[in-house]
């Protein structure tokens, strides 16, 4: 007759099977722990991206028309730049966000010349303002003063705010916090 083993107080541990057990063979590995924390904090960051963005104005929807002065004075109109896509960038002076982001905006109007930047200050309260926070890139790309008209008939609730608007003048695109260089032209 055989003998019996003795039952062991722990028996050997076996990999659960199912979501469980997969989530804790990837945890394993170095590089599987950082794909899987870059993969949330993307998450995170389009989820964020897009509860900014939510009252923006919709694809393909016509984009309201406006007249604003730059900063010389000269009246400029969104009709001016039919046929040419055109990068709308709506900016307070005293937004921090905005002066992080704004090295990106001379960059990008210098890496394609068939768009158009215009930045359109909003929440301004003196010329001076603007003029300081715009400083070398003033000849880079149009900036215009903006009117709390324009701000609401684009729904504009924080800033930075962006809107592109393609050659037939609608919206092509929108979206509202910091945007690196690449990501606005890559949606171009």
């Amino acid at each position: 007759m055989a003998k019996r083993r003795p039952a062991t107080a722990n028996p050997p541990e076996t990999p659960p099977n199912g979501l469980r057990g997969l989530w804790r063979r990837a945890r394993r590995r170095w590089w599987s722990r950082w794909a899987i924390d870059l993969a949330i904090i993307a998450a995170i960051f389009w989820a964020f991206g897009r509860y900014q963005s939510r009252n923006l104005l919709g694809d393909d929807l016509a984009a309201p028309a406006f007249t604003l002065p730059d900063l010389d004075g000269v009246q400029r109109s969104l009709a001016d730049y039919r046929g040419r896509t055109v990068v709308l960038l709506f900016w307070a002076p005293w937004c921090t966000v905005c002066h992080l982001e704004s090295d990106n905006w001379a960059r990008l109007q210098s890496w394609r010349d068939d768009i158009q930047v215009i930045a359109i200050a909003g929440s301004w309260e003196t010329k001076a303002s603007v003029e300081e926070f715009v400083g070398d890139d003033r000849d880079a790309y149009p900036v215009l003063l903006g009117t709390d008209a324009v701000l609401r008939a684009y729904h504009v609730d924080s800033f930075p705010t962006h809107y592109i608007i393609d050659p037939e003048g609608r919206v092509a695109w929108q979206g509202a916090g910091y945007s690196p260089t690449i990501s606005l032209w890559l949606r171009l």
